[in-house]
């Protein structure tokens, strides 16, 4: 009787987390968000301060509209720096924005080059899109194999 009380609930958990994996295929503007929101962060530096931080505020206002969209659509919000592999993804997409974002500050604030932060926040975009789709790749794979 224990066994198969065990395999059943072996078979709902197989069956929740294949459900889960389904709602969370995110639209592709999802995907273009995170970019977005990323290469703001990246090309800020290209801008004076009062821009700069205005940048940087629009970007903080977003994180909640972005879980309340997360929420409404699916029901939920997953946090990217959940354990597992997408840990690893999501910390490797941070450190590249992050090091873009230096040279960025570098090139913008300390060589006052404006045209190098637009070019590296473009960049910025399309590592956050790319990032975020494998991000949501890797987290399907776990949920279903």
């Amino acid at each position: 009787m224990q066994a198969t009380d065990a395999l059943t609930a072996l078979d709902a958990k197989r069956a929740a987390e294949a459900q889960l994996a389904r709602a969370c295929n995110c639209p592709p503007w999802r995907h273009a968000v995170f970019g977005l929101l990323m290469g703001a962060l990246v090309v800020s530096p290209a801008f004076e301060q009062t821009i700069r931080f205005a940048i940087l505020v629009g970007i903080l206002c977003c994180i909640p509209l972005i879980i309340r969209s997360d929420r409404k659509r699916m029901g939920m919000f997953i946090n990217g720096y959940r354990r597992g592999k997408t840990r690893l993804v999501a910390l490797g997409v941070l450190a590249v924005e992050l090091s873009i974002y230096m040279l960025s500050v570098y090139y913008g604030m300390v060589l006052h080059n404006v045209v190098a932060p637009v070019a590296l926040g473009i960049g910025g975009a399309v590592i956050g899109i790319l990032g975020s789709m494998l991000w949501q790749r890797v987290f399907v794979h776990e949920l279903t194999s």
